[in-house]
């Protein structure tokens, strides 16, 4: 459908701003992006002198980057060296298992009760990379520390089961009167420069925390921590000759436990821990307690009791405000409906793991492809049995509307069986008028195969369901597949390569569906010299500068090869099994022209190139908003889905446009090929823009020596 193309800039709403307010940073950025942080407010945002050691610590430890690849060989390791030694293994790996595992639910009922609509509150890529490599180190050291532990005092773990009762009582004792001072004096000692510098500094990158930042340590600094905390169930040993496992295994996942609360990043502020009078002030922190010496680096040095602080001068009151500034938590403009895209998504997910929701969308390379779907289609089924869909995080549009994701339970099997596309569809509706009820909301997107034409003809079912429901139909309810914004930047991302006007021809799969359909037309209408082969059996597109083929090899052919619509990688691997490895020079045998495939199916999945040296393989239609150069979004708009960080679908992204400038009509079925100018040009006044493609093959340089020549 086409919407009206006279709007103007000016045209736009003039939405309120709120105070502008940025996001959460990475401590890497310099002192001022810290005092400036919207976690602060007037009365508790440290000085210049308290953070004037920032940049010194920062430096230090930027650059650091683990190497995971191994962490299984690390982790099974134990094993060997129990069997060598003759100690049992059981003890190591049920705390250390344990142990994984309760800090994995914390992350996800952190996520899943406290942090996912705080928009405000947008934790960095590279803080979630940095910490997401390291926060189990210490976890798998401690399984190695306890190995010698295990063969010089096996009575320190295998003591008759008998004494766990009141070695749990001497463990306690010993934790307050020993290893709450020493944490204390040590927490300090690690605050000198020179220890910031080499140790302390590495936890303290993370300015805005999670639950498991309190778990990421430079390497050298668990040493200390060790030695700080052994005595819990070390002095008890010593004194008394008994001691048991067990004991020691709950002490660490209650520490972690407890540990990882002060790490929460939120506000908890009941007066029997806030109260002057109440001993629970001093007794037992709260998570504000402990943000506060991350915002003030040389306050609130305890562990978990605040009374060392108050003793010696270093307590200071520390007031999260973010969440005060939220709006409200009824409101909701606008839902993307969205819908699971195999095993791989479920394990991207920031409530499965929130240091996977950035990044490439990792297939699940251990299960055929259908193996895998039927997996995630009881998956789905089961989820089915108590609810209809799955709601994602909020996000904030231009500072006053808030967008969200939800989910509805389907899975691909859903959009490959014929059969199922009834209830796909019934539950897109059900969904719309829940939402509607609840929150009010009229404006509605359809993600990727919710809009596909064979499930209902690019939304277009959906728009006539709507306006023929009893309760929708007269509620002024839009549906948008944001299909012309996503032609928009497919475009753009081509005519955008230097020197394009001189390619003389280019190759397209994908070319009949709705989106390739478009781009092509706009090509051909724009570059009436350029010639577009199309691999396709059927022809939909008639001009004399167009052909068809069914030979996929084709595509090396020509220059620039453009992909909108997933094949098996199988059939890449058959179609250029020929020329792999071959020259792309003219004077050798079997050259092949082809320099760049740009690719804008979703899920991208890298096609294997091996023996291509001069192909590059990118994925395009990805759109860049950057909180520097636009308020436009704010939050979590960009996880789960192969993205990084502060990125968008431009599908994704034209439904928030249409939201922005009120549209009045829906846009589902065939694209209108005369709006997308009008669409890029919008998304470009709101600070959207292509993301550049990177120059990763082997001539290094300007694009146009790489791609085009």
């Amino acid at each position: 459908m086409c919407a009206p193309t006279s709007t103007k800039a000016s045209d736009v709403p003039k939405l309120a701003k709120l105070t502008s307010m940025t996001s959460v940073g990475d401590a890497s950025s310099s002192s001022s992006s810290i005092l400036s942080n919207n976690a602060y407010n007037e009365d508790t945002r440290p000085s210049k002198d308290e953070t004037s050691h920032i940049k010194a610590v920062t430096s230090t430890h930027s650059d650091h980057n683990r190497n995971t690849n191994y962490d299984m060989l690390w982790f099974l390791g134990p094993a060997l060296i129990c069997h060598l030694l003759g100690t049992p293994i059981y003890a190591i790996y049920a705390i250390g298992i344990a142990r994984i595992i309760s800090t994995r639910l914390t992350l996800t009922l952190h996520y899943l009760f406290f942090d996912k609509d705080n928009y405000l509150n947008k934790l960095p890529q590279k803080q979630l990379e940095r910490e997401g490599s390291d926060y189990l180190v210490g976890t798998l050291l401690h399984m190695y520390a306890q190995i010698p532990l295990q063969v010089i005092f096996p009575a320190m773990f295998f003591s008759d089961a008998s004494v766990i009762g009141v070695s749990a009582l001497r463990a306690f004792v010993a934790h307050v009167l020993l290893v709450e001072p020493l944490y204390y004096a040590a927490h300090r000692w690690l605050h000198i420069p020179e220890n910031m510098k080499k140790m302390h500094g590495f936890h303290h990158l993370s300015i805005s925390t999670l639950p498991s930042t309190s778990l990421v340590q430079n390497f050298d600094e668990h040493f200390v921590y060790i030695a700080v905390f052994g005595p819990a169930f070390m002095a008890p040993f010593l004194l008394f000759w008994e001691m048991h496992w067990t004991i020691i295994g709950a002490y660490l996942v209650l520490f972690d436990l407890i540990n990882a609360y002060g790490h929460m990043n939120i506000k908890y502020r009941h007066p029997i821990f806030t109260s002057k009078y109440s001993p629970f002030q001093y007794l037992f922190y709260t998570p504000e307690f402990h943000l506060g010496h991350h915002a003030f680096f040389r306050a609130n040095y305890a562990l978990f009791m605040p009374i060392w602080d108050h003793m010696f001068g270093t307590w200071r009151s520390y007031k999260k405000t973010d969440s005060d500034r939220l709006l409200p938590q009824k409101q909701q403009d606008f839902v993307f409906i969205g819908h699971n895209a195999g095993l791989a998504h479920f394990l991207t997910c920031p409530e499965w793991d929130i240091y996977a929701a950035y990044g490439p969308f990792r297939t699940f390379k251990y299960l055929p492809y259908m193996v895998e779907f039927m997996f995630c289609n009881m998956v789905g089924f089961a989820c089915r049995m108590v609810m209809s869909a799955y709601t994602c995080s909020r996000y904030m549009i231009n500072d006053q509307l808030i967008g969200r994701v939800i989910c509805i339970c389907r899975t691909p099997i859903d959009y490959i069986n014929p059969k199922r596309y009834a209830a796909v569809n019934k539950d897109i509706v059900k969904l719309i008028r829940e939402q509607h009820k609840a929150y009010g909301t009229k404006c509605f997107g359809l993600g990727n195969l919710n809009k596909m034409k064979q499930v209902n003809d690019g939304g277009q079912l959906i728009s006539d369901m709507v306006k023929a429901d009893p309760y929708l139909k007269d509620k002024d309810v839009h549906v948008w597949t944001g299909d012309t914004m996503t032609a928009a930047s497919v475009y753009h991302q081509l005519i955008d390569l230097p020197d394009f006007d001189k390619i003389e021809s280019i190759f397209f799969v994908g070319a009949n569906g709705k989106i390739g359909n478009a781009v092509c037309k706009q090509l051909l209408a724009n570059y009436p010299k350029l010639k577009i082969e199309i691999y396709s059996l059927s022809h939909t597109i008639e001009n004399p500068n167009v052909t068809y083929t069914s030979d996929l090899a084709n595509l090396l052919n020509h220059k620039v090869a453009v992909l909108g619509k997933q094949l098996s990688l199988r059939k890449y691997a058959k179609a250029l099994a020929p020329a792999r490895g071959a020259s792309s020079r003219k004077s050798e045998a079997t050259p092949y022209k082809c320099r760049l495939i740009l690719d804008y199916t979703v899920p991208y999945i890298p096609i294997d190139l091996t023996g291509f040296q001069n192909i590059d393989h990118h994925q395009i239609a990805v759109l860049e908003t950057s909180p520097t150069t636009s308020n436009f979004l704010k939050g979590h708009f960009d996880i789960g889905f192969g993205l990084e960080q502060h990125q968008i679908y431009p599908c994704h992204a034209g439904c928030i446009i249409n939201t922005v400038y009120e549209r009045k009509t829906d846009e589902v079925g065939e694209i209108c090929v005369k709006d997308m100018m009008t669409m890029w040009k919008r998304g470009m006044e709101l600070g959207l823009k292509n993301r550049p493609l990177p120059i990763n093959g082997p001539v290094k340089g300007k694009l146009l020596d790489h791609y085009v020549k």
